[in-house]
């Protein structure tokens, strides 16, 4: 397996993990590769947010870890951009002048 750390993005680490594996084909049996990635905290590096093999088998190594390395930044864009439960709790009160119901 080979693993690449990436730039951080967002202020999050993200690492790409990278399987050799063999696929069966009409040609016989072909060499592919198999991509997984995580996605580490910013406040505490060893706490991971996310960690995901994908479904899918890649023709090279490199297509692997380009396609892991997108997927990460999604996942991260989207934890981004979601409101949090605490967060709307506190955007709702103070459009109403309401305490938040905890």
């Amino acid at each position: 397996m080979s693993t690449r750390p990436y730039a951080r993005y967002r202020g999050c680490s993200i690492e790409v993990h990278v399987t050799p594996a063999k696929s069966r084909g009409m040609g016989g049996i072909s060499r592919r590769y198999r991509v997984s990635w995580t996605v580490s905290s910013p406040d505490i590096p060893h706490r991971h947010l996310a960690s995901f093999p994908e479904q899918f088998d890649f023709l090279t190594e490199q297509e692997a870890f380009k396609y892991g390395e997108a997927r990460a930044h999604t996942f991260i864009d989207s934890i981004m951009l979601t409101p949090s439960k605490k967060r709307r709790a506190g955007d709702s009160s103070e459009q109403t002048d309401e305490a938040p119901v905890v």
